[in-house]
């Protein structure tokens, strides 16, 4: 069988771990951990697991138009303080968002790898873990985050945050 769907808003399709694929259509191809794939409003997906272990995506569904112009988001990213690199790996960007892979092995990470925050955000655990957040001066103690899988939080970044180093 096969998943059909016509997305009614901007849709953001994160694949979770390698996998093979049809879609509507075509033959079969490998789809690669954490590809992205982006459907404008009203666009169709129809897919067709091919492979011989589960199919996993993690999809989110952009229900507002983007609240800022692309001239004003490069502005932000611009005016930010720290780097706007808020994860190891920018893997999608466009006029609705920017998605990033965010991914240490155990013990990864270091409290010198600030980065600043300028536009709204959801974090997205696909599997367990401990998120250990340091300030942007580099100390310990912003956050100790305990997450299970499928997690996710939601994060509105206030107008003029690329000045506040908090952020």
């Amino acid at each position: 069988g096969s998943f059909h769907t016509s997305h009614e808003y901007a849709t953001v399709r994160w694949q979770v771990e390698e996998g093979q694929h049809a879609l509507a259509g075509a033959s079969c191809e490998s789809v690669r951990d954490k590809q992205v794939f982006f459907l404008e409003p009203g666009e169709s997906w129809e897919i067709r697991n091919t492979g011989d272990t589960v199919y996993r995506q993690i999809t989110f569904e952009l229900k507002r138009p983007p609240r800022r112009t692309e001239a004003e988001v490069a502005a932000l990213l611009r005016s930010a303080i720290y780097s706007t690199d808020v994860g190891t790996e920018l893997l999608l960007e466009n006029r609705w968002c920017r998605v990033w892979d965010f991914s240490f092995l155990p013990g990864g990470g270091a409290d010198e790898d600030v980065h600043h925050h300028v536009l709204d955000y959801v974090f997205v655990f696909a599997y367990p873990g401990r998120l250990l957040l340091s300030n942007h001066d580099g100390s310990p103690g912003l956050a100790d985050s305990i997450n299970g899988e499928n997690d996710v939080t939601w994060n509105e970044i206030p107008d003029g945050a690329a000045s506040i180093p908090t952020f």
